[in-house]
């Protein structure tokens, strides 16, 4: 079964046949017959070619015309403004705060005590908690 693969002819031979490359590649491929090569071919065109894959090489089976390279265009694209800082400003912050050991704003250490039952059921001590 061929494949279609894009050559590009390399030269032309003194008995009718030519060398070819993949498109884009450095070195000749392979030749082909002149017969399968519409009129007018020259050195450099660009070709689709039906090609068979075989254990001996590749055997280029017909040629046409390559289909015109739609331009490409370049891909739209956002333009960053910038933040307004100015570039000797860190982008990351960081405040380090000393050791307070979490003091109120009066310099108290402790909580202050509760009036009054726990929440979490009646108070005084638990049974067996003196044992």
């Amino acid at each position: 079964m061929s494949r279609r693969i894009e050559i590009e002819l390399t030269s032309a031979r003194a008995d009718g046949s030519w060398t070819w490359r993949a498109a884009g590649a450095k070195q000749p491929k392979g030749a082909l017959d002149g017969a399968v090569l519409a009129e007018g071919a020259k050195v450099g065109d660009v070709l689709r070619a039906d090609a068979d894959f075989e254990l001996d090489g590749i055997t280029i089976v017909a040629t046409q015309a390559a289909l015109p390279k739609k331009e490409r265009r370049e891909p739209e694209r956002i333009e960053v403004k910038g933040s307004g800082r100015g570039a000797d400003e860190p982008l990351v912050t960081s405040q380090l705060f000393g050791k307070q050991g979490g003091r109120d704003r009066d310099g108290d250490d402790r909580r202050p005590r509760r009036d009054g039952p726990r929440r979490g059921g009646p108070g005084g001590p638990r049974d067996g908690a003196g044992r």
